[in-house]
């Protein structure tokens, strides 16, 4: 199993704050898939730059769609956050 912590932006939607994925998943874009099942509309939100990835308190950067998932991952999807002094 894996586990997913929502933000709050998403946890109202879903109703709850983490989601335990049980499906075979290999990868994180098959993490999208699945979620996108659960809750209708979510996979369109991970095409766009809106959301961040961690697994097991890893940010992902780069590739994040290849990147691998085991029984027991945490993943966590955290909002992008932009801004400064311009």
């Amino acid at each position: 199993m894996i586990s997913v912590r929502l933000p709050a932006s998403l946890a109202a939607e879903a109703g709850t704050d983490t989601l335990t994925i049980s499906d075979p998943v290999r990868s994180i874009a098959d993490l999208i898939e699945v979620l996108d099942r659960r809750l209708p509309g979510f996979g369109a939100l991970f095409d766009d730059a809106l959301f961040n990835f961690a697994v097991n308190d890893e940010m992902l950067l780069h590739r994040v769609r290849d990147r691998t998932l085991a029984d027991g991952d945490r993943v966590e999807l955290i909002p992008t956050i932009s801004g400064g002094a311009g």
